[in-house]
């Protein structure tokens, strides 16, 4: 019986391993106005006196 709990705890682990490493994958890059892979910008939109 303990071989059966085993197999059948190593499988949970495997599948939710499996799980969370392709929730990252499928997530989709979506940037605001000014962001890019490469370069963010930061500014102020107030004016100076």
């Amino acid at each position: 019986m303990t071989a059966v709990t085993d197999k059948l705890a190593a499988a949970s682990i495997a599948l939710t391993l499996l799980g969370l490493s392709t929730c990252t994958a499928l997530a989709q890059k979506r940037y605001d106005t000014g962001a890019t892979d490469t370069e963010i910008k930061v500014g102020n939109i107030m004016p100076y006196r």
